[in-house]
């Protein structure tokens, strides 16, 4: 192989690296305090955008449910109804937790499949309490690290 075939094959590895991180990952601007303390406002999350199950305990970007529909509308994950971050309490085959708005749509007690809890870590957060269970097909990702620290912590 010539020296120049070479380089040439370096540098397509290279960008169809940084294409597939590109529709792989995103970054997300925290806004609100609804995750406060773990989160601040201005805080940017690495999220690895995906499909597969979220696990108890991650946290995620969910499309905003609709004021008047809350998740039960279309999906619609283009950003134009806006973003929760939030943390899964509970995933499919998990038992549902009675502050969920709405009873468990089965009789089991347990979080459907395709279906997530989600919380936010303030108190007045609204999330599941509010528009019960989330269908895990409004997940825009899971966040992966903060890779910055929003000015209020900065600032403290």
């Amino acid at each position: 192989m010539s020296p120049a075939l070479g380089w040439a094959a370096a540098a397509a590895l290279v960008v169809g690296s940084a294409a597939a991180a590109r529709l792989l990952l995103s970054t997300v601007t925290v806004r609100g305090g609804s995750m406060t303390p773990a989160l601040l406002p201005g805080d940017v999350l690495l999220v690895l955008r995906h499909r597969r199950r979220a696990r108890p305990g991650r946290i995620v970007v969910v499309q905003r449910p609709d004021r008047a529909t809350g998740w039960r509308g279309p999906a619609d994950l283009s950003g134009a109804a806006g973003w929760y971050v939030k943390r899964v309490v509970a995933a499919a085959g998990d038992p549902v937790p009675a502050w969920v708005a709405g009873a468990a749509p089965d009789r089991s007690g347990r979080v459907p499949p395709g279906m997530l809890v989600l919380r936010g870590d303030h108190p007045r957060s609204e999330d599941s309490k509010q528009w019960g269970l989330c269908p895990a097909d409004r997940m825009y990702g899971v966040v992966l690290l903060r890779l910055r620290t929003g000015g209020e912590r900065a600032a403290a």
